[in-house]
């Protein structure tokens, strides 16, 4: 397991504290795994009548072992997202490493003994060790009362919000609502490396970014962004697609147009907010063409963003 001080990103050996963690998957930080967080907040005060050093930490797997590969969040993105939460410490672990665990074991092992862990905290549907053959009741009994189940939290009347439910709404392109269970926009925070340069050459640069494995879970077109690096947020036009006009690859990119920029991002790592779906994605007859529907589209994100 890797141990990370999230005030510092220096990666430990281990915790030297009393630790209370919330565990699990947590592949989109969404608002019910923020609902873990808020308790794990919560009882850290308690826990520091007992233990005056205990820090906070949450616990999940490492995207790139685990089984789901359509990751909504990189680790570096959670690392981000539990700082800004007030989370102290991150522990992610290799997925390859746990799976033959029985649930005894997780806990006395992994929780209690190399995590230090005082207090879990976890969803009710949460399911541990070697085929699933633990959950939050045996959480709760092995960790001899000392957790904390929280609920699960629905929306539109019975809908759970969950990282299944958020892929099925970024797939559709429905930005807005992901955004909205998400608790923040849903955002790339990759390493700008070369292109083509043809935005360049039509007078629009646009910087590429590479996205791994995240650019099949967003659909295909236009979106009205926000690029942050450098201390400096810009407004940006976003195309995550094949780009039909100049390329018959069938290769998925991300590509942004920075809006009143024309520096050198590359090698810089550029943070991009989807925030609104523009349109879908197009093919055109001619370079110009495409040019023009361009200039459209940072028009209305310009108007977007200003209303």
């Amino acid at each position: 397991m890797r141990f990370i001080d999230l005030k510092t990103r220096v990666e430990a050996a281990f915790i030297p504290f009393p630790t209370v963690l919330c565990i699990g998957d947590f592949d989109g930080v969404h608002l019910g795994h923020r609902q873990l967080v808020a308790s794990v907040l919560q009882q850290i005060n308690e826990i520091k009548k007992e233990y005056p050093n205990a820090v906070s930490g949450a616990w999940f797997f490492d995207s790139n072992s685990s089984k789901e590969a359509r990751e909504i969040y990189t680790v570096e993105e959670k690392l981000n997202v539990f700082a800004s939460l007030g989370i102290d410490y991150a522990i992610i672990a290799d997925f390859n490493e746990m799976k033959s665990l029985s649930p005894e074991s997780f806990v006395i092992d992994v929780l209690q003994t190399e995590c230090k862990c005082v207090h879990a905290v976890c969803g009710e549907n949460f399911r541990f060790g070697s085929k699933a053959a633990g959950d939050s009741n045996s959480l709760k009994e092995l960790m001899n009362g000392n957790a904390t189940v929280v609920p699960l939290m629905a929306v539109d009347g019975d809908k759970i919000i969950s990282s299944t439910y958020i892929r099925e709404l970024l797939a559709e392109g429905n930005i807005k609502k992901a955004n909205s269970l998400l608790g923040e926009n849903y955002t790339v925070y990759e390493t700008v490396i070369h292109g083509k340069a043809l935005g360049r050459t039509l007078g629009i640069p646009t910087i590429n970014q590479n996205v791994k494995g995240k650019q099949f879970i967003l659909k295909n077109g236009i979106y009205s962004t926000l690029c942050t690096f450098d201390g400096v947020t810009y407004q940006g036009v976003t195309n995550v697609g094949v780009r039909p006009t100049v390329d018959d690859d069938g290769h998925k990119n991300m590509e942004t147009h920075i809006i009143g920029f024309n520096g050198d991002c590359y090698g810089k790592s550029v943070k991009v907010e989807f925030v609104h779906r523009v349109r879908n994605e197009m093919k055109f007859d001619s370079l110009e063409d495409l040019k023009a529907q361009i200039q459209r589209d940072i028009t209305a994100t310009i108007n977007y963003f200003n209303n």
